[in-house]
């Protein structure tokens, strides 16, 4: 998926806007209502995905846990794609390791 396609996408859900940033040609700062989003922002949300993930899916009771989230942020690292779906179902029963 292309930059443009991301972009549109996130201006469709109406809280994000782009503007022209100042470091070069094609620089984009996002903004989540008016604010714009700094790399610790997305760093605290991590965070809480992964706490929220063990606490939901507990690794000591052989759940995933925030290893989940991790395999699912590594995928997006690595092939710069939104995940499946399929592969990765927020809707699904708990998922032993």
């Amino acid at each position: 998926m292309d930059i443009s396609k991301i972009i549109r996408i996130f201006v469709l859900m109406k809280k994000f806007t782009f503007k022209k940033g100042r470091k070069k040609e094609g620089d984009l700062i996002m903004f989540y209502n008016n604010l714009p989003v700094k790399f610790s922002d997305v760093a605290k949300m991590c965070i809480f995905f992964m706490e929220n993930e063990d606490n939901l899916y507990p690794p000591s009771e052989g759940y995933k846990g925030a290893e989940y989230f991790k395999e699912y942020i590594m995928e997006t690292l690595k092939t710069r794609k939104v995940p499946s779906e399929k592969k990765y179902q927020t809707n699904k029963e708990l998922t032993k390791v």
